[in-house]
C-alpha cells in the first residue's frame, strides 16, 4: 500500500516534548511539507495528539472542537506559581494542612459538582492564550503583570478518583518540593470542551476546597472518537522526538476514513 500524502495520524506525545516538536518529527520522518496538530498539549503533559499532514491539516480546526478527556492528578495543599509541578509553591501550612486533613470523598464530589456544566474560567497565565498580541506564557515568564479575561467553557464530566494523603515528610519526598504540613494527591477524569485549561481547573478546585491545588500530572486520553488505542508511540531521545515509521503508517488515516469516523461519532452523539 502506498504511503498517504494527506490524512491524520494519532501519536502518543511523551512528557517533556512540545506539540510542535512532535509535528516536526512527523515532518522529518515522512518529508511532509505541511504538518499541524489539533490542539496543543503542554510539554509537561503526555498522551493523545492528533497530527494532520497534507490536506489533512484542513480537518484540524474541526477536530479541535471535539470533546476532550483527560486523566489528571491534582496535588492538594498548596498553590503553584505556574499552576503545575514546575512552579514555586505557596505554602500556608496551618489552614491548608487542616483543610487537607478534613477532605472526604463527599467534599471532593460536592466541589467537583460546582465545576460541572457551563462555567466561566480564567485561563492560566502560563497558557498559550494571546494577550495584546503575545502568548500569555511568554509575558508571565518575563515577569509582566497582567490579567486574562474569563471565558465560557463546558465541563461535561468531572469524576473524582483515588485520593492519597501525604502527611509531613511523605509529601516532600513524593512531590519533590519543599513542603510543610500535609498534602494529598487526587486522581480525577475530566471531559471538557475546547478551550478548557486543566491547570486552571486544578487552581480553582483547590480554592473551592480551601486547601489550594495545582496540576501534578496530566494525560490526554481522548479527543472525540479517537483514544489512546489509536496512537502511534513516540519517544524522546536526547531532547528530540522520534516517531517510528512503521507504527505511524499503521495508524495513519486517510481523509475518506476520517470523514466516516467523524460522521459515525456525530450520529452516536446525536
Amino acid at each position: 500500500m502506498p504511503e498517504p500524502e494527506s490524512g491524520i495520524v494519532c501519536v502518543y506525545k511523551p512528557r517533556g516534548a512540545s506539540s510542535f516538536a512532535a509535528a516536526s518529527a512527523l515532518r522529518r520522518e515522512f518529508s511532509f511539507k505541511k504538518v499541524g496538530h489539533a490542539g496543543t498539549l503542554d510539554p509537561l503533559a503526555e498522551g493523545l495528539l492528533i497530527l494532520g499532514f497534507g490536506r489533512g491539516t484542513k480537518a484540524l480546526p474541526s477536530l479541535q472542537g471535539l470533546k476532550k478527556t483527560y486523566r489528571a492528578v491534582f496535588a492538594l495543599g498548596a498553590e503553584s506559581s505556574t499552576e503545575d509541578s514546575e512552579g514555586d509553591l505557596s505554602l500556608q501550612p496551618s489552614p491548608r494542612a487542616l483543610a487537607v486533613r478534613r477532605l472526604s470523598y463527599r467534599s471532593l464530589e460536592k466541589a467537583a459538582e460546582k465545576f460541572t456544566g457551563r462555567i466561566s474560567q480564567v485561563p492560566s497565565r502560563f497558557s498559550a492564550v494571546h494577550f495584546e498580541g503575545k502568548r500569555a506564557y511568554d509575558l508571565a515568564r518575563s515577569g509582566r503583570d497582567f490579567e486574562l479575561d474569563p471565558r465560557p467553557v463546558e465541563i461535561y464530566s468531572f469524576k473524582i478518583g483515588r485520593m492519597r494523603k501525604l502527611p509531613g515528610g511523605g509529601a516532600e519526598k513524593t512531590l519533590g518540593k519543599p513542603w510543610r504540613g500535609e498534602a494529598a494527591l487526587l486522581e480525577c477524569t475530566v471531559s471538557c470542551s475546547k478551550g478548557t485549561y486543566i491547570r486552571a481547573l486544578a487552581r480553582d478546585f483547590g480554592r473551592e476546597l480551601g486547601c489550594g491545588a495545582y496540576l501534578f500530572y496530566l494525560q490526554r486520553s481522548k479527543i472525540g472518537p479517537f483514544s489512546l488505542k489509536d496512537c502511534a508511540p513516540c519517544r524522546l531521545e536526547e531532547g528530540k522526538v522520534r516517531i517510528n515509521r512503521t507504527w505511524a503508517l499503521e495508524k495513519m488515516m486517510r481523509l475518506p476514513s476520517l470523514q466516516a469516523r467523524l460522521e459515525e461519532n456525530e450520529s452516536l452523539q446525536g
